[in-house]
């Protein structure tokens, strides 16, 4: 029992602590940034990590540290309100065709089904090809696409809660349908949709990144990881450091996301 509290604890601190300082940086960007994102000094181009500069300049002489605090702000944040947008849509769908069932439920999961047949980086690529690229197109994307996998998940949490005791009894005690829902089938399927949700932020902003390094996300000279890895391909082997720091980044909020998925799973597996 010690051990699995201390892995608790750890996976939380150290998950919860990586997290709250990006998000925390992001949000006060303005005052953390020591530089302007978008200022350009050529005289200063690829200059390497110093006092003045301390993540060092790109091949415009932009702040590599101030982009990427600015980043975050597009690549983390705008994945957080990607994830909580994509839950507002499909929690009503998955609670309410796993509640129900019959064709409405058959006919939706057949149209999921095709949607997850396709790997998701690929279509989302594919429709913000159609819609154009740009942070809108690839905003509404991501939703698109993240959102038939959470209507799937939480359709067969649902199913399960479902089928314990206590949903019958609420339903032979004349409760409605949707007390049923709210009150018993939601604070079970809640807990584990948020370990879900929260594992999901890290393959969201992978996702954001990959795009933008694309082309098809972000564009320049808009702050963003994916932008910052795109332009620095060119200048890898002169100034690594364009390219190792925004990598760095996405590494650390993935792991963050990583540590607190793990310790919400463990908790609910030791209940």
């Amino acid at each position: 029992m010690k051990k699995i509290r201390l892995s608790f604890r750890g996976s939380l601190l150290a998950g919860g602590a990586l997290f709250g300082l990006i998000v925390l940086l992001g949000l006060l960007a303005p005052w953390a940034a020591p530089h302007d994102p978008l200022h350009v000094d050529l005289l200063n181009r690829l200059a390497p990590p110093s006092r003045k500069y301390p993540f060092g300049t790109d091949h415009l002489g932009r702040d590599v540290l101030s982009r990427l605090i600015y980043g975050i702000r597009t690549s983390v944040l705008i994945a957080c309100a990607i994830t909580v947008a994509t839950l507002c849509i499909s929690l009503p769908t998955g609670m309410l065709i796993g509640y129900v069932r019959g064709r409405v439920d058959q006919l939706i999961m057949r149209g999921i089904d095709g949607v997850l047949a396709f790997p998701d980086i690929i279509l989302t690529v594919a429709i913000v090809g159609i819609l154009g690229p740009g942070f809108v197109n690839m905003t509404l994307a991501i939703i698109a696409v993240r959102w038939a996998g959470y209507v799937r998940y939480i359709r067969s949490l649902v199913q399960k809660a479902c089928q314990e005791d206590y949903v019958r009894y609420a339903r032979l005690s004349g409760n409605s349908h949707v007390r049923i829902l709210r009150r018993y089938v939601l604070p079970q399927v809640w807990p584990q949709l948020l370990v879900y949700a929260v594992w999901d932020i890290g393959h969201v902003v992978l996702m954001i990144a990959g795009l933008s390094f694309l082309g098809l996300g972000v564009q320049p000279p808009k702050p963003e990881w994916g932008v910052m890895l795109h332009d620095a391909t060119s200048y890898f082997q002169v100034a690594p450091h364009v390219m190792i720091f925004p990598g760095l980044a996405i590494m650390l909020f993935v792991l963050a996301c990583q540590l607190l998925g793990d310790h919400f799973s463990e908790k609910e597996a030791a209940k």
